[in-house]
């Protein structure tokens, strides 16, 4: 019976959930004396003569279970999560906790999912959420009493907006474990729920290239975010960068082309497209963040948009074009090749691309161009074709360069880049010598004295996009070029005998216009001896200059002009302006001698006629 109250009493202690528990083994032993002395008693007078009850003693111990720790601090978010400043998917989430423990155990701070008593771990390891660890946020190290626990949660794009979360805490107590039976949620901002911030859907990204330089460029894309914290739908926003370094808030170091409002989907922006710009394809990067600074993940974001700026054809303004003279200066244009071409004069002009002076390549934008020279008089859409091709008046490109010998190239050093707009080109062209002059100031002087002589020009780019035929608005003139040849070296006068005399004026020379004006000439000569140029003054052995005789036509000996010394007579031949290069004008003059009857010394008498060449008036040209 003292064994049966004693388990019962084991027993009953166990059914007091194992707080406390107590073996009371003397209250058997008492209840057995009670039993045994009544009896004792009862037949006191048979018994007492035989028992003797000396005094015993028990020892009493207990068991004091495991008790859990206590909040000190109430777990709370190290930072807020809410709707107002949710946790972007991919950072952390951390919780802060401290706790005491009555018997100075390590403590754990557990992160549940739910508010299913957690369990505490065996041996002293960490407790798992009720439910298991799918339920589980997140659980900090062995902590010791007293001391800031810290538990941490990577957020995933997978995770829902809205997250409860509920804070345990349990001791490491090897024998026992005990997690309080109390679960905290913070409070104020850093409270349940921590808020998921998703990053924004960025499927596709596209622009409305090609475009011209000074055009306008728009990106496209298809884009959303699926949160909507606040009741509506979070707002994205469009970065296009020119290159792939986008920081999170902004473009980096390359720069940016354009940002877009923000909007609740599908963001655009556009760019000016900068003058001059270089043909070619060009990256552009594009980027969308929601309102919360999380960048778009996967499918478009960062990738390369590229574009493509279209080629564009060159101009020239018509104030830039100059003509120029052998000396690169703007005097008139001075021919100085008789009977042949000057070369070297020069169309200067400046040549605006764009696409800049340069391709993005790095050669030369401009790779050639087209003169056309003319008097003003003739007129730009008069000398465009190879027909046109007039040595007089007309030098169109169109005649080639077997015909017309012109060339151009760009000005060294006058391209700065692909930053640099123009580029200065200029064309070196030969003209004939009997180019029309345009200079005087009345029409006695040139033909065409109030005229002068322009340039039209038209630049090629690198891919044959060629200007409009633009008129320099400046020409300048072509001077007289005053220029002959005597195309008869020798005058024979014949043999004669002293008194006699050509009858006729029939031996002639030939002068020819081998510049650009009619001609007139000055004749002088000087006395015939046999010992020229040393002739004495001798009535027997000089013929004297005046015995000579000319003529525009073939007079008889004695009609003509006899002829002097220098400086001699203005002779009005009215050669005429040559107009065929290879056919120069000419004019004859006709001459005759008379033979004094002093002469007596006897054979071949020689002397010198000299031809000026003088501008006649250009109403005989």
């Amino acid at each position: 019976m003292i064994r049966r109250c004693t388990e019962w009493l084991k027993n009953g202690s166990r059914g007091a959930r194992g707080r406390i528990r107590i073996s009371i083994i003397f209250l058997g032993i008492v209840l057995a004396f009670a039993f045994l002395a009544a009896n004792f008693w009862a037949s006191d007078a048979l018994n007492h003569a035989r028992f003797t009850f000396a005094q015993s003693t028990a020892t009493t111990t207990v068991t004091v279970l495991n008790t859990p720790p206590n909040w000190t601090v109430n777990a709370q978010e190290a930072f807020e999560s809410s709707t107002s400043s949710p946790t972007n998917a991919g950072s952390p989430m951390e919780w802060n906790a401290v706790a005491t423990d009555p018997n100075n155990d390590n403590f754990y701070l557990l992160i549940c999912k739910s508010s299913s008593t957690p369990t505490p771990g065996p041996g002293g390891s960490a407790p798992t959420c009720g439910g298991g660890t799918s339920f589980q946020w997140g659980v900090s190290s062995s902590t010791t009493s007293g001391t800031n626990a810290t538990t941490t949660y990577i957020t995933q794009v997978t995770d829902p907006q809205i997250n409860p979360w509920f804070a345990w805490i349990c001791d490491n107590n090897a024998g026992g474990a005990k997690c309080n039976a109390t679960y905290e949620q913070g409070s104020g901002t850093t409270a349940s729920p921590f808020v998921v911030n998703h990053p924004p859907n960025f499927t596709a990204i596209a622009n409305s290239s090609p475009v011209l330089p000074g055009g306008t460029i728009t990106w496209t894309t298809t884009a959303a975010d699926p949160d909507n914290f606040t009741g509506a739908t979070d707002t994205i926003q469009l970065f296009v960068c020119k290159a792939n370094d986008f920081t999170g808030s902004a473009c980096g170091p390359a720069g940016s082309y354009c940002t877009s409002a923000t909007t609740t989907s599908n963001p655009t922006c556009s760019s000016t497209i900068p003058i001059p710009t270089p043909d070619t394809t060009y990256a552009s990067y594009g980027f969308v963040v929601d309102q919360h600074g999380l960048a778009a993940q996967g499918g478009a974001e960062a990738s390369d948009s590229p574009y493509v700026v279209s080629n564009v054809a060159p101009s020239i303004t018509s104030s830039s074009i100059a003509i120029l003279n052998t000396n690169g200066s703007s005097t008139p244009l001075t021919l100085t090749n008789p009977g042949g071409q000057t070369n070297g004069f020069a169309v200067q002009f400046t040549v605006s691309d764009n696409n800049s002076c340069e391709t993005a390549q790095g050669g030369n934008e401009i790779a050639n161009a087209l003169i056309d020279v003319y008097r003003s008089g003739i007129g730009q859409a008069s000398c465009q074709t190879a027909g046109n091709y007039n040595p007089n008046n007309c030098y169109p490109a169109a005649i080639g360069t077997s015909t017309w010998n012109y060339s151009c190239s760009q000005n060294a050093g006058s391209c700065a880049g692909t930053s640099s707009l123009t580029a200065v080109w200029t064309c070196y062209f030969p003209m004939w010598y009997n180019a029309d002059p345009t200079d005087g100031t009345q029409a006695s002087d040139t033909q065409y004295y109030n005229q002068n002589w322009l340039a039209s020009v038209e630049a090629i780019n690198n891919i044959g996009a060629t200007s409009s035929l633009v008129e320099g608005s400046t020409g300048d003139d072509v001077a007289s070029f005053l220029a002959a040849q005597l195309q008869t070296p020798s005058i024979n006068f014949g043999a004669l005998s002293p008194g006699q005399q050509n009858s006729t004026l029939a031996t002639s020379t030939a002068l020819a216009a081998t510049g650009n004006v009619g001609l007139d000439e000055t004749l002088y000569g000087a006395n015939m001896c046999p010992n020229y140029p040393n002739c004495a003054v001798s009535t027997t052995s000089t013929i004297p200059v005046g015995q000579i005789q000319f003529a525009t036509s073939s007079l008889a000996y004695g009609s003509g002009s006899s002829l002097l010394v220098s400086p001699g007579t203005l002779v009005p031949i009215h050669i005429p302006k040559t107009i065929a290069t290879s056919s120069p004008s000419n004019g004859s003059t006709y001459w005759g001698i008379a033979v004094p009857v002093t002469i007596q010394l006897s054979g071949a008498y020689t002397g010198q006629n000299t031809f000026v060449a003088v501008k006649s008036d250009a109403l005989y040209w």
